[in-house]
């Protein structure tokens, strides 16, 4: 038996959702595309797609070695970004600041993973919060009303857990579950 899953930290999504229900009423008209549930808000580290349980195990005992407590991270979240570019834009994101700490996580990650069989990331590693895979824009109202968001703080969040994540896909938008 094999599960979709991720490794990623949730970040605290209450605190985004008048933001995320701004941006979505200020947008609506100018693009459109799979909004993401704000209760799956979160930062993913590595995407491992379908994962076999013996593997899935191999991987919580990396987790529950190395990253079993909260961890001190300060991120904050400023501004909305766009991949791959603001001219051909397919994901609308909550840009996640500069944060060495982040990247410690990653390269750590990066290490424990390749050490039971994982390749390593060939793209850097840029933290951010989806909010919107796009499908439809209209593409100079859009990037105008971006530049508005551009000094926007959304939150900042002193602390983050390191989990693995199942990704349930349902006809309504896929649904996360903690595995550890």
């Amino acid at each position: 038996m094999e599960k979709r899953v991720f490794v990623g930290s949730f970040v605290d999504w209450k605190k985004l959702k008048k933001s995320y229900t701004d941006i979505k009423k200020d947008l609506s008209g100018v693009v459109s595309g799979s909004w993401v549930k704000p209760e799956n808000f979160h930062i993913t580290y590595k995407f491992l797609g379908n994962t076999k349980v013996e593997k899935i195990n191999d991987i919580l005992h990396i987790l529950n070695k190395d990253f079993n407590k909260e961890l001190e991270v300060n991120i904050t979240l400023k501004g909305l970004g766009v991949f791959p570019n603001l001219d051909d834009p397919k994901v609308l994101f909550f840009k996640v600041l500069e944060n060495e700490i982040l990247k410690e996580i990653f390269l750590n990650l990066e290490e424990k993973l390749y050490s039971i069989g994982y390749k390593k990331e060939i793209k850097p590693f840029i933290p951010h919060i989806t909010i919107l895979r796009i499908k439809e824009v209209k593409q100079a109202q859009f990037v105008e009303k971006l530049k508005k968001y551009e000094e926007k703080l959304f939150l900042k969040q002193e602390t983050i857990t390191v989990n693995l994540i199942e990704s349930i896909l349902n006809p309504t938008g896929a649904v996360y579950k903690k595995l550890n």
